[in-house]
């Protein structure tokens, strides 16, 4: 038998609740109605976490137009281009890198040929519960629900370990990293905020203070003490005998601790993202950042992270590409040869005969090389073609 002591106490432990707190989004979004399927993180969060910080905005952006912006290659990259322009496939791989989900509409003529593919904004998009999809977008005024058939809409994922009708994006696991440095970014803009000092208790203890006395603390934590210029200043009172005023600080004094965990954080967001660090203007300590380490790094930037994003779209756009009759296009990969590299092949070129000299010297920028500080190099590589030539 329970006694009514430990059922009060009982009673009282069910009334305790602890909440967790986390950056809520600023952006307010529509939600999964009834007949839609939810996605597993809601893109307005998605879309929050991109605008809370910067390197990781930074690296979604990076990772689309490497991914895409060279266009299309071999003899269907025109009319690859046709059916969805260069420009809309970088729009559809930051999509695909933001919510780990892209789509797009199949539009057809009244004989059932594909004409184009037009990118839906990712976050307007809930496949329902009866099959197809559906949008919803505002105009300022109202609500603009369009649904779609199945077949309608061409669906692309990012590969991700979690079932469900909707991928998560890779990165998502970096989301607490994320809301870290945007908690820490808004703690010390609050600091400056609040004169650019923490918070104080001023106690007075003796006698009393005098109306001009209290005016002039008052003032000084509400007014005077604002803007940088004015930080750590002194505030001088004149007391009378017996009186003593003690001015205790309630917050600690954590940013210094805090400028070192953003940057320890904010190192985490290349690896979530398999972005080269100094892409995204963090320099690695120890590295010593000379030409081979650049080059190694956009190396493995594109074979891990860049061709195999590639291959999903390739992959995803293939069958609508072949059904529109388009066969031997891919998507074009950057060019990843570092400078000086051309410039230094010339002169076998030309002596295997694959260009002439004229040609070979018109690639020779010395302008360009002596603000590089390659001005004797491009000299040597110009002697070298009129010695040929001669």
């Amino acid at each position: 038998m329970i006694s009514r002591a430990a059922a009060l106490m009982d009673h009282r432990r069910m009334d305790v609740t602890l909440e967790k707190s986390a950056a809520a989004p600023t952006l307010d979004m529509l939600g999964a109605n009834a007949d839609e399927y939810p996605w597993p993180i809601d893109p307005a969060r998605l879309i929050g976490w991109t605008q809370a910080e910067p390197t990781h905005a930074r690296a979604l952006s990076i990772k689309a137009e490497a991914i895409a912006a060279a266009g299309y290659t071999g003899a269907g990259a025109e009319d690859a281009a046709r059916i969805l322009p260069a420009r809309r496939l970088v729009d559809v791989a930051l999509d695909l890198e933001t919510y780990g989900n892209a789509f797009l509409r199949i539009e057809r003529d009244r004989a059932g040929r594909i004409l184009a593919l037009a990118r839906i904004p990712a976050w307007s998009v809930r496949r329902l519960r009866a099959g197809g999809y559906v949008s919803r977008l505002w105009d300022g005024m109202r609500e603009q629900k369009t649904v779609f058939a199945a077949d309608e809409v061409l669906h692309l994922r990012q590969p991700c370990q979690l079932p469900g009708w909707y991928a998560t994006p890779a990165w998502a696991a970096a989301a607490g990293v994320i809301e870290l440095l945007d908690a820490i970014t808004r703690y010390n803009a609050r600091f400056f905020e609040h004169n650019a000092v923490p918070d104080h208790i001023v106690t007075h203890t003796g006698g009393t203070l005098s109306d001009a006395q209290k005016t002039a603390i008052r003032d000084f934590f509400r007014t005077e003490f604002k803007g940088l210029e004015n930080a750590r200043k002194t505030l001088f009172v004149s007391l009378s005998e017996g009186q003593t005023l003690d001015i205790k600080s309630v917050a600690q004094a954590n940013d210094g601790r805090f400028i070192e965990l953003y940057k320890t954080a904010r190192e985490v967001l290349p690896a979530a993202h398999g972005v080269p660090p100094r892409l995204l203007g963090i320099a690695t300590p120890g590295a010593l950042g000379g030409l081979s380490e650049a080059r190694e790094q956009m190396h493995m930037f594109e074979v891990f992270t860049l061709a195999p994003r590639r291959a999903v779209l390739r992959d995803a756009l293939a069958p609508v590409f072949a059904a529109a009759g388009i066969g031997d296009w891919d998507i074009a990969a950057p060019d990843l040869t570092p400078p000086g590299t051309d410039i230094a092949a010339l002169p076998q070129m030309v002596a295997a005969g694959i260009m002439t000299p004229a040609e070979a010297r018109a690639w020779i920028d010395l302008e360009k090389s002596a603000r590089s500080q390659k001005l004797d190099r491009a000299r040597l590589i110009a002697e070298l073609l009129d010695a040929m030539e001669g």
